[in-house]
């Protein structure tokens, strides 16, 4: 047999072994999971479920003020995903927001620790929702309200920031700082997300907020430990989950955020409050593990979800 014969024998043996190869690589690395589109939405829409029956409600941290809930009958809701400002502000975030499927994205607001709706993959966005919606076995309401701001200095007369030159307070303020407490309804729970909000809502939003199960509340940047007590001992609810605070591995020292550390400890040591101090970025709850708590605090600490 002519060497060149043999050379290319081999040759086309060696190119056959490598395509296999590569085919059966490729075969592993394909995403087998189930087709995951808007027809799940059609389907969830054809079974009507009920937010205020009883069932497990698992909750999960991503960070900041980004909260993943699932609800008994599988729905899921995002909030406030975040993203790192490419504007005046220094970067807060060391990672990119993951681009994790969601059936329904929520944001509070509209400024950049709060509003990244597009990383998500969700099926539907509500940005910023302000009345009701319901879907399944989940209803929120968005009630309107405005972002804490604080007052331009007294020469100042237009009350402007000075570091974003805009209005920030009400009546005028910029429609970055108007603001939505989300609530949220399902298995039979009332999750409250504050967001920025001020301490002091209008009055008109008190009867939604009195006695929620779960006050998810910005705890020693947006809001003062004072504000925090106050605003707890006004509501009363059954529990309280810290969040919009400085976690190690996620946010970035530029932020100028704290830990909510001090808050948690005082709250545990000088008003002996039921504090859970979370192993892990998720936690599930129901009303009959809520019967009878008042002021407990699940606190998630540096544990957050990274896929």
């Amino acid at each position: 047999m002519p060497f060149y014969t043999l050379a290319a024998i081999v040759s086309f043996l060696l190119l056959t072994f490598n395509v296999g190869a590569r085919a059966q690589q490729s075969e592993k690395s394909v995403d087998t999971s189930p087709a995951w589109n808007d027809n799940s939405l059609i389907i969830v829409q054809k079974n009507a479920g009920s937010a205020t029956r009883s069932g497990d409600v698992k909750i999960e941290f991503y960070g900041h003020d980004a909260f993943k809930f699932t609800s008994p009958g599988g729905l899921t809701v995002l909030t406030d995903p975040w993203r790192n400002e490419t504007g005046p502000y220094p970067k807060w975030f060391l990672s990119e927001f993951p681009a994790i499927r969601v059936d329904i994205v929520l944001s509070t607001h509209a400024h950049f620790d709060h509003d990244a709706v597009e990383r998500p993959k969700g099926l539907m966005v509500l940005e910023r929702l302000v009345g009701q919606f319901k879907l399944g076995d989940i209803e929120i309401t968005g009630l309107a309200d405005k972002h804490k701001c604080e007052a331009a200095p007294t020469e100042k007369p237009d009350n402007a920031s000075p570091d974003l030159h805009v209005e920030t307070c009400p009546p005028n303020n910029a429609m970055a700082f108007d603001n939505a407490i989300e609530l949220i309804e399902t298995g039979g729970l009332r999750i409250a997300i504050w967001g920025d909000n001020r301490a002091s809502p209008d009055p008109s939003l008190d009867h939604y907020l009195k006695n929620v199960d779960v006050l998810i509340l910005p705890v020693q940047s947006v809001l003062t430990r004072a504000e925090v007590d106050t605003i707890v001992g006004k509501y009363d609810p059954k529990t309280v989950i810290p969040s919009h605070y400085y976690v190690t591995g996620l946010t970035a020292d530029t932020s100028g955020l704290e830990s909510a550390d001090g808050w948690v400890n005082d709250q545990e040591k000088i008003h002996h409050t039921d504090v859970r101090r979370l192993d892990r970025a998720y936690l599930t709850l129901n009303v009959r593990e809520l019967k009878g708590v008042h002021h407990r605090i699940y606190y998630f600490g540096n544990h957050f979800e990274v896929k």
